[in-house]
């Protein structure tokens, strides 16, 4: 995670120094005007409007030491959606108080005001309801869990439902190791229902919604070229067969050989996620697990690529597929659990 401090004044950057001295290991950069600026800072070169505009999608939490009007007019015309505005927060001079201005959940501001106020010994200023009154949003679980949300609509509604004391219930796939209010429930009658699966599902019913955990792993091996449509096309049909999400891939997984193989590459675009590559000699030591081919052996010095690829890049899980073939492309799923 990365922080941005914007501060206008000589104390403001002194306390923004602080912070980040405080916050240790976060990469943090630190903008303030030419006349307080020193090797330590970066100079605001525009005026403040135009500024936050060019930094507003670089980091993942921004942090204002400054009156919180000046925020709300400076930030206004940058504002989209929960999903991927960053968090904002404001603190006063003296780090007496860190406000959750924008983002607490999905942008993780509440968050990031409580750890500062943690650090600085001040006091986190947070509002939203949920938190407020002990209980816990759609997207506060879901980040908790990693997981992804089907409908931001309806992750409001059940919210709403959740916020109102409403019984709502939760069918989950996956272990849950944070602690529920009394309201969220998983049996009897509720008013709402929150599905934790990698399944895939059809809801139609606004006080009904998905979280979709990252827990699915593809291992790839594949012939030289072999085009990112081709590629897509594969995981769609092994995915379909297992009736799962493609939102809820974690990584691609494949041979050291392949990490310049653009057609992977592409295709981990596609799905929004990351290539982990896997060396040879990692493979060499647990091929003999695996079904090997001598003239993939011939050719890249190991039998296996995608089935030893998943699994090395797992933690704990099983497969769902093992190695299958799809014209010049192999795949394995696993599942972690």
């Amino acid at each position: 995670m990365n922080w941005a401090v914007v501060t206008l004044t000589k104390g403001g950057t002194q306390q923004a120094k602080k912070v980040k001295r405080l916050l240790g290991d976060i990469s943090l950069d630190i903008y303030t005007l030419e006349k307080w600026a020193d090797e330590e800072t970066i100079v605001i070169n525009k005026n403040l409007d135009e500024f936050i505009g060019s930094i507003f999608y670089s980091y993942d939490i921004i942090l204002f030491i400054m009156a919180t009007g000046i925020v709300v007019r400076s930030i206004a015309k940058y504002i989209v959606d929960k999903t991927t505005d960053p968090g904002i927060l404001v603190m006063d001079e003296k780090g007496q108080f860190i406000i959750s201005l924008l983002s607490g959940h999905l942008g993780g501001a509440n968050k990031a005001s409580k750890l500062l106020a943690d650090k600085i010994g001040g006091q986190p200023v947070i509002t939203t309801a949920s938190d407020v009154n002990g209980l816990i949003a759609v997207d506060t679980l879901a980040e908790e869990l990693e997981c992804c949300i089907s409908s931001m609509d309806n992750a409001k509604k059940v919210t709403a439902l959740i916020v109102n004391n409403e019984p709502v219930r939760i069918e989950s796939d996956i272990n849950i190791d944070i602690k529920l209010p009394d309201n969220i429930v998983t049996e009897g009658e509720a008013k709402g229902t929150i599905y934790i699966t990698n399944k895939l599902l059809n809801i139609n019913h606004m006080y009904q919604v998905q979280l979709i955990p990252k827990n699915i792993i593809i291992g790839i091996g594949c012939r030289a070229g072999t085009s990112s449509k081709a590629i897509i096309n594969a995981i769609d049909e092994a995915l379909r067969s297992l009736n799962i999400d493609c939102r809820s891939i974690l990584h691609f997984a494949t041979v050291d050989v392949k990490q310049n193989e653009t057609g992977i590459f592409e295709a981990a675009e596609h799905y929004k996620t990351i290539v982990k590559i896997v060396g040879r000699e990692e493979i060499k030591a647990i091929e003999s697990k695996f079904q090997c081919s001598e003239f993939v052996r011939k050719a890249i010095g190991v039998g296996a690529v995608c089935e030893p690829c998943a699994k090395l890049t797992a933690t704990k899980g099983h497969f769902l597929m093992r190695k299958k073939s799809y014209g010049g492309i192999t795949l394995s799923i696993w599942e972690e659990v």
